[in-house]
């Protein structure tokens, strides 16, 4: 090993060969749409290879420029995880190069040619002159660097199989200049294709294994989850097991010029058949909303105008959502929506970008129009029809106006049914409405919406099941109403003179008894939320520049003060001033004494075949009585070459005795 002083050794992770750094950042350039910065970053890391000076950096240097990147990226993880949440993983990934860059320049322009690791861990820093050489030592990051550029490409959107042929290509580059001497490169080839085909169809297959997996998960999520935001299906949890999972998460925020006077519902879908506990809709169509002309605005009636608006945020996973709206939705405007439509059942999508967006929600004093009633809002499931004619009978619903049938039914529930969020154990096929209906009593939201839409079918009333939120909570110190996740709420829509009309009939109480399960750390992480909410979210109009990206634009002065001052440094000629503490590396087993010997042997006998070893070499070529002298050297040999803690030169003396003893008894 290479004596470095201050008990420091090189090890021996080589440089990485020419070009490679270059072209793995061209790659991730290109996965990751930053190919401008990858081409200027890349030629920076290559000059080095075509100038002679180099600056002389010291330790301390070193050091502060590894510090520097750790701060660095702790501000990026802080900053891309309130851009991007939880998705923010693929963000810090994808920026890893631009991490690790001053570190690499430090190395390609220093004349150590490499990073002590004392910069790169603080545990070895801190033990000083106690670090041995077998921690302590300088190594080159140039192939680390290759691979992170490369596991950062796979953070980008170009999933193809030209990606999946360009990092084969950097490997197998990188590969030949590790590859052994034994085999011909015909036959290394050869091995590397096969490998390469192998790895293909093996990531294909896990491609598709994960496919079917998410589809799998997903639909027994869709199935047995506790709600649903898909227009054509929801499951309800009539009959889930044990107590329901309420949640303090924010959902989404609505500012008003004035506090509501009761609570508003925010519908996200309603559905028409149920069947097995849960609900659907059959070919959910949507409509796409023209754009109003100049203007960030969708307009859902034309003959209408707003009467108030209200300003919403909410938190967006994917691109295309179906969000939360009132009724008597009128017009969406905001720069951060793409598209707005609509569906028959009263659904509304919009396409926007991920994280928190901010839109404008315009409302007139008339519901939005849904489709008319079809004879899927009449149907009951055949193993409740004699249930329900059993209660439309007890409330002589038969022999009443449809307006006398809602206020019965209503006074019937409030009367007779209290709310509760605990229930039993569900079974696919148990008949729990006709638990609830004749026997429990007791039932959360979805419960008394199922239970009133099927009663006001059996009276000859289009009914259709509703989900959305209750928006009720009102936060004094943000002056905004907070919907939480428990306040995901199931109620019905009836049709009556023409029109559909809401009615809930789930005790008021269910709210304030959800409330009670808030944790003690929901003011924190409500402090959190909002913080998070203001720093990532944008205006609604385009009044204001988008200012989120101030933490980046620190980094030019940063950057420029580096280069000042590093280039202000003495710089050494790499030629003509070798470092004095550094000497030439000693590749120990090139210069082996038995090298000549081998040499005549395969012109006198025969040539060593591709992966023999010696020992199976001169045992095939000379008889056993004259091999065995051989054996003793080979040993000595392999020792010389493969042992790095043993003795060269002892070893090497001892290999030029065994073989003038050899010699001589020949």
């Amino acid at each position: 090993m290479e004596k470095l002083g201050n008990n420091t050794t090189t090890n021996k992770l080589s440089p990485a060969p020419p070009g490679l750094i270059l072209a793995s950042l061209l790659l991730w350039g290109w996965q990751t749409e930053y190919l401008l910065y990858a081409v200027a970053m890349g030629i920076v890391l290559e000059l080095p290879l075509f100038i002679k000076w180099r600056i002389d950096f010291t330790d301390k240097d070193i050091n502060q420029l590894a510090d520097l990147s750790g701060v660095i990226f702790f501000i990026l993880t802080v900053y891309v995880f309130m851009n991007y949440s939880f998705q923010g993983i693929f963000k810090i990934l994808e920026l890893m190069p631009f991490v690790l860059f001053l570190l690499m320049l430090a190395q390609c322009y220093g004349v150590q040619n490499g990073i002590k690791t004392s910069a790169l861990f603080i545990s070895i820093r801190r033990l000083g002159e106690n670090a041995g050489p077998d921690v302590l030592y300088q190594t080159n990051i140039g192939l680390p660097y290759v691979f992170i550029c490369m596991i950062s490409a796979s953070s980008g959107n170009k999933f193809s199989d030209y990606f999946f042929a360009l990092c084969a290509i950097l490997i197998a580059w990188m590969l030949f200049t590790k590859r052994t001497r034994h085999f011909s490169k015909l036959i290394w080839l050869a091995a590397v294709i096969m490998a390469m085909i192998f790895s293909y169809i093996t990531q294909n297959g896990l491609r598709q294994l994960q496919n079917n997996s998410e589809a799998f998960f997903l639909g027994l999520f869709e199935q047995y989850g506790w709600r649903s935001t898909n227009p054509d299906y929801t499951s309800t949890s009539i009959g889930s097991l044990g107590r329901l999972k309420l949640s303090d998460r924010i959902v989404f925020r609505v500012k008003t010029d004035k506090p509501f006077s009761a609570p508003l519902y925010f519908r996200e879908s309603a559905y028409s058949i149920y069947e097995y506990g849960s609900w659907r809709n059959p070919n959910v169509e949507f409509d796409v909303i023209v754009k109003t002309a100049n203007k960030n605005e969708w307009r859902f009636n034309k003959n209408k105008r707003d009467t108030a608006t209200m300003d919403v945020a909410i938190y967006l996973q994917d691109s295309s959502a179906i969000i939360p709206v009132p009724d008597n939705i009128n017009t969406l405007s905001g720069k951060d929506l793409i598209q707005v439509e609509t569906s028959i059942y009263g659904s509304t999508r919009i396409e926007a970008r991920e994280g928190w967006i901010n839109y404008r929600l315009g409302y007139a004093t008339d519901d939005f129009i849904d489709m008319a009633p079809t004879d899927n809002d009449l149907a009951i499931p055949s193993g409740y029809q004699n249930d329900f004619k059993q209660v439309a009978t007890q409330l002589n619903l038969y022999s009443k106006t449809p307006q006398q049938v809602i206020n019965t039914v209503r006074q019937y529930f409030n009367d007779n049914f209290y709310y509760s969020i605990t229930q039993n154990q569900r079974y696919t096929k148990g008949k729990y409405l006709t638990r609830f209906l004749f026997k429990d009593k007791k039932g959360h939201c979805e419960y008394f919406a199922t239970a009133t839409a099927l009663l006001l079918r059996e009276a000859g009333i289009p009914t259709r099941y509703t989900i959305g939120y209750s928006v009720q909570e009102y936060s004094p110190w943000q002056k905004t109403y907070l919907v939480r996740a428990r306040h995901a709420h199931s109620w019905l829509k009836y049709y009556l003179d023409g029109a559909w009309h809401n009615m809930d009939t789930t005790p008021s109480v269910w709210a304030p008894m959800e409330a009670e399960d808030r944790t003690l750390l929901e003011p924190l992480m409500d402090l959190l939320s909002w913080l998070r909410y203001k720093t990532t979210s944008g205006d609604i109009d385009d009044k204001k520049e988008d200012t989120s990206d101030w933490l980046l634009w620190l980094l030019i002065p940063l950057g420029a003060y580096l280069a000042w001052r590093f280039y202000s440094r003495q710089r050494v000629d790499q030629q003509a001033n070798k470092p004095t503490g550094i000497t030439k590396l000693v590749r120990y087993g090139i210069d082996s004494p038995i090298y000549p010997l081998l040499k005549q042997l395969e012109k006198e006998v025969d040539s060593k075949q591709p992966g023999e070893t010696l020992s199976k070499w001169i045992q095939r070529i000379l008889p056993a009585n004259k091999a065995e002298r051989y054996y003793n050297i080979i040993r000595l040999h392999d020792r010389y070459r493969f042992n790095p803690g043993s003795d060269k030169v002892l070893e090497k003396e001892l290999i030029i005795r065994s073989l003038a003893l050899l010699d001589k008894d020949e």
